[in-house]
């Protein structure tokens, strides 16, 4: 006879059996897995896009002006070195400038050389020697020739004033010459009528002559007298003419000094504003030819057409510096900056290569900007960091090559913490953040 109550005993034993052995497992699962988490130490990492830069960056090629495009010497991925000429643009324009600069120079020049031999009273102009070429040594020679000319008819200018003065002069000499002659006749016919007068004197006493005849005798003295008397008044003027034809002699020559000395002033003047000018226009002159600023490959070259017109500050192309370091330029977001600092390992990663056969390479953080930047075209904020990648690393890449402008993701390594922190770090973050409400 089947026992029922026995079947139930067993039936209760097997079931707390289980629930004892299922609680048991479930505690050692718990235990295992929390001992895990608070040993297993695991790293983090601040995961960043970045690009392949190099570390001297690339120059830009524009030009300040613009201009008629009159030669190309170069095409994309060309070699060249610092100073070779890239693009030449046609210089008609600032050549005919520069010419007409140096004409007037020229001029200037030789009409400074002429004033101050005029300043200074020398016989001859003392040019400086400025000739170029020997073309332009004949269009000196010419110009020269011209100043010697000039100074020649003020010279002559000069003098014929001068002489005009010392001919009055002269002749003024000539006049007193008559004059002083006719006063001394009249100064000897006067002592002729005072010895008369004594006689008659002497006689007019003694009664022997009429007192008109005296009388009349005195009066041809008198009139002599006055005669005598106009002649010292002519001399006199006449010397004062003298003197007057004197100053107007030097006054004639400080008019021509002031107008000289006026004018050597002007010429230095224009002198010093045309060779700005000049400087300026040789200087655009030089500029028609584009050289490198540096030495490496020309990338970019956005001029293809002789005879085509670049704009000012058009970009050109740009100049890779050649065998220069290549970096990686990553942008870290601000909420992870504080995690990074100097020489921090990092695993770079290229998505342009084939991710099976590629290897990751080893970098080491080098530098992070003391301040955000901002990207111009989607106007988010980043950290810029600079990860150096070593010449073993690259070396791993075997055939594929780094390009500047390669995009990459950078993932720099954090500080190891164990999974419980990772895992309570948001509860824990939001606890204190609820605290501090």
């Amino acid at each position: 006879m089947f026992d029922h109550s026995d079947s139930d005993q067993e039936l209760k034993g097997s079931i707390r059996f289980h629930l004892i052995a299922a609680s048991a497992l479930a505690v050692i699962l718990v235990g295992g897995v929390g001992l895990w988490g608070g040993l297993m130490q695991i790293s983090g990492a601040v995961i960043a896009p970045g690009t392949i830069v190099v570390e001297t960056s690339t120059k830009q090629v524009q030009h300040q002006e613009g201009g008629i495009v009159r030669n190309i010497m170069v095409t994309d991925g060309d070699s060249v070195e610092i100073g070779e000429i890239l693009i030449s643009l046609e210089d008609t324009v600032t050549r005919a400038n520069l010419a007409v600069v140096t004409k007037q120079l020229d001029n200037l020049y030789s009409q400074e050389a002429r004033l101050t031999a005029e300043r200074d009273g020398a016989d001859e102009i003392l040019f400086a020697s400025r000739a170029e070429n020997n073309e332009h040594s004949q269009v000196l020679k010419t110009i020269q020739e011209g100043q010697r000319r000039m100074m020649a008819a003020n010279n002559k200018n000069l003098s014929g004033r001068q002489n005009q003065m010392r001919a009055q002069i002269n002749q003024y000499h000539k006049q007193i010459d008559g004059l002083t002659q006719q006063r001394e006749a009249k100064k000897i016919e006067i002592r002729l009528i005072d010895g008369e007068l004594a006689d008659l004197n002497k006689l007019l006493k003694k009664r022997l002559v009429t007192e008109s005849r005296v009388t009349g005798l005195m009066r041809e003295k008198t009139k002599l007298q006055g005669e005598y008397g106009d002649f010292i008044a002519q001399i006199a003027r006449t010397e004062e003419a003298i003197a007057e034809r004197n100053i107007q002699i030097l006054q004639i020559e400080e008019e021509v000094m002031s107008k000289t000395l006026e004018r050597l002033q002007d010429v230095r003047a224009e002198v010093s504003q045309l060779e700005e000018k000049k400087i300026a226009a040789q200087d655009q002159l030089m500029r028609m030819d584009i050289k490198s600023p540096q030495s490496g490959t020309v990338h970019g070259l956005t001029i293809h057409t002789i005879g085509g017109v670049i704009a000012s500050g058009e970009l050109l192309m740009q100049i890779v510096p050649r065998d220069d370091i290549l970096i990686v330029e990553a942008q870290v977001q601000p909420i992870d900056v504080d995690q990074l600092y100097p020489n921090q390992i990092a695993t770079i990663r290229l998505p342009n290569f084939d991710q099976r056969t590629t290897p990751e390479l080893k970098a080491r953080l080098k530098t992070i900007s003391p301040d955000l930047l901002e990207d111009p075209k989607t106007g988010l904020s980043f950290y810029m960091a600079k990860l150096v990648i070593s010449e073993s690393e690259i070396d791993k890449l075997g055939e594929n090559r780094l390009v500047p402008g390669m995009p990459v993701e950078a993932f720099v390594k954090t500080e190891e913490r164990t999974v419980i922190s990772y895992l309570m770090k948001p509860m824990m973050d939001q606890i204190a953040h609820a605290m501090r409400e």
